[in-house]
């Protein structure tokens, strides 16, 4: 019995020292998805700054990060949020507000070029399954996911195009941008489906989407790509 005991510690051990620990940016991390990225990141071991536009909106969270109030287009709280960092991970959302589209594009164009300035190469971004790429054959259901997005939450979909009309042309940084299906909030199964033609999957549990999203930080194989993701059933 000492001896398994043993055996698991030592396992345990191993695994915490193999784990790579980054400094990691998170914006928007106030939201729905954004407080996911940050619960998962902070049990992963990960060292976390955030950008948020209302602090207390992050509870008890906010012990336990470094926040920095501020939104996308304010270039002073981007550059300090993410200054000393290994990657950037954007939760951000379209808000109620005019202009949507333009916001999200000129943000995403201040964080890159702050990233650049930094030398941080990694940027992982939320979107839906719901944006449709330039020349995508797009099944019937994510048709109608983009229609009715369109109709329900415009400022969304205006918001995510803006951001993705920017990275779409960048070269130098390794920008993933995740297109989740359905999000759900049941107990994770800690598999996820990936693809970057169709729709793998319905819909993808809160805990999986924040999962995946914090582990592209430190892979490349979805780097310049759209991948959709869905939980494994």
């Amino acid at each position: 019995m000492l001896v398994e005991v043993i055996s698991i510690v030592i396992l345990l051990t191993i695994k915490n020292q193999t784990r790579e620990i980054m400094k990691v940016a998170i914006l928007g991390a106030s939201g729905f998805i954004g407080k996911a990225v940050v619960k998962y990141a902070l049990d992963s071991g990960h060292e976390l700054k955030v950008l948020v536009r209302t602090p207390t909106k992050l509870g008890p969270l906010k012990d336990k990060v470094k926040v920095i109030q501020g939104d996308l287009e304010d270039k002073e709280s981007i550059e300090l949020v993410i200054q000393g960092c290994d990657a950037v991970i954007s939760t951000a959302g379209g808000a109620k507000e005019p202009d949507q589209y333009q916001k999200f594009a000129n943000g995403t164009k201040i964080l890159l070029a702050a990233m650049k300035k930094e030398n941080i190469k990694t940027l992982i971004s939320i979107n839906g399954a719901a944006m449709i790429l330039p020349n995508e054959k797009a099944s019937f259901k994510q048709k109608v996911m983009n229609m009715l997005i369109g109709l329900l939450a415009k400022h969304m979909l205006a918001a995510k195009k803006g951001e993705f009309d920017v990275l779409i042309k960048e070269t130098e940084v390794d920008w993933v941008s995740v297109r989740a299906t359905q999000i759900k909030e049941n107990k994770a199964t800690g598999h996820v489906l990936t693809n970057d033609q169709k729709m793998p999957g319905g819909s993808i549990i809160l805990a999986d989407l924040a999962k995946f999203m914090v582990d592209q930080a430190i892979s490349t194989e979805w780097a310049h790509k759209a991948p959709m993701v869905a939980s494994q059933k």
